[in-house]
């Protein structure tokens, strides 16, 4: 009797451990298509960063599905245009929402994600940005996740390179006056005290501008010996014209706009040469024969250069797949994968977590040498 009774008890331990294992293997089930969200900016002033996330996106959920998809399961990826404002980005997202995607992702325009945030919380789906203030990823969702660099990481590196290595003490400011821009700004002037630097001007532009000449003549008349400039690409070629049209030559760095390949076409070699930049992993400076074939596939496909979103939101995509073939489609595993990321590889760096939801934190340096963009080396976030 006692002999039955333990073999009965074996018996239940060994069903009980396979259905545990069974239950931690089998990841939630998956629909027939699994449906992805894209809100991002593709008509107004701010479509040329918005089509660079589409691009990526779009880009890698076509690979996926010629591939055969997520275990036999094609992505359908929903775009919703945001255009420039923040109440056309909520609109946006809002039917984003009524389309019951699995995962959203959002666009690089800080303003954007912030009037965004609370209706995905309250939708409880996981949320992937490429927005650069660095407040976004301190709001306190555990939904939101950021796959690029943020302005808060520049903001501590860029008036230490000019400081240290380009022995710049004078520099003028010069920011997109949005949340973008300003908190930059803001974080560049904090960060210029610590090194006991004071900038000699301090100045902004409206997203809309298209003359730049004062605030450029206001800081050469003050003195300055450098300019540290953020911008989208079509306003920081605006201003590097106009400091060539003005003859105003100092050393220039700022965000990556300022080597960005869609900046470059439309800047001269004199006007572009010399200019610095931190930020986002770039393909163009890439001499890996594989990222020079996708940044080739990508500009035939798209007739736009592939800048540092496009990769970051590549990377997203790649990175949520390798997450779902783990846990399947459920958005609470989902959102664990995601926090859980550890030296996860990309196409240029690796990704990993911190506690607010942050997981890029490798920067690149770099110089434009007429109009091409040279990597000058990475420079990582302390910590990592």
């Amino acid at each position: 009797m006692f002999q039955i009774s333990m073999k009965m008890l074996m018996a239940g331990a060994v069903l009980s451990s396979a259905l545990v294992q069974q239950a931690q293997a089998e990841p939630a089930a998956c629909p027939a298509t699994i449906p992805i969200g894209l809100t991002t900016p593709l008509t107004g002033n701010l479509a040329l960063l918005g089509t660079q996330a589409r691009n990526g996106a779009e880009f890698a959920v076509d690979e996926i599905n010629a591939a055969g998809g997520i275990a036999g399961k094609k992505i359908a990826l929903t775009t919703e245009d945001t255009g420039a404002s923040s109440t056309d980005a909520l609109n946006a997202m809002n039917r984003i929402i009524d389309g019951k995607p699995l995962v959203i992702m959002g666009s690089m325009i800080s303003p954007h994600v912030f009037a965004q945030t609370e209706a995905v919380n309250k939708s409880e789906t996981p949320f992937v940005v490429g927005a650069t203030n660095a407040k976004v990823t301190s709001q306190g969702s555990k939904w939101l996740f950021r796959t690029h660099v943020h302005d808060g990481q520049l903001a501590d590196l860029i008036p230490e390179y000019l400081v240290k290595t380009l022995a710049k003490t004078k520099p003028g400011i010069m920011a997109v006056a949005d949340d973008y821009g300003l908190g930059a700004s803001k974080g560049i002037q904090a960060a210029l005290g610590e090194l006991k630097v004071s900038p000699v001007a301090i100045t902004s532009y409206a997203p809309s501008d298209k003359d730049m000449s004062a605030q450029l003549l206001e800081i050469k008349d003050k003195g300055a010996d450098s300019l540290i400039l953020f911008g989208r690409p079509s306003d920081i070629t605006l201003v590097l014209k106009q400091m060539g049209d003005l003859g105003i030559k100092m050393p220039v760095i700022g965000n990556t706009s300022i080597v960005a390949q869609t900046t470059l076409n439309n800047l001269s070699a004199a006007e572009a040469d010399g200019g610095y930049a931190i930020g986002g992993m770039i393909p163009q400076t890439s001499t890996d024969p594989k990222i020079i074939d996708w940044a080739k596939r990508v500009q035939d496909k798209y007739k736009v250069p592939a800048d540092n979103f496009t990769v970051s939101y590549y990377d997203s995509v790649l990175l949520l797949k390798s997450i779902i073939e783990k846990v399947g489609c459920d958005k609470a595993a989902i959102r664990d994968g995601l926090a859980a990321t550890k030296d996860w590889k990309g196409m240029l760096i690796s990704y990993q977590a911190d506690a607010k939801g942050d997981l890029a934190h490798t920067l690149g340096i770099y110089r434009n040498k007429g109009k091409t963009p040279e990597l000058a080396g990475n420079i990582k976030e302390k910590g990592f």
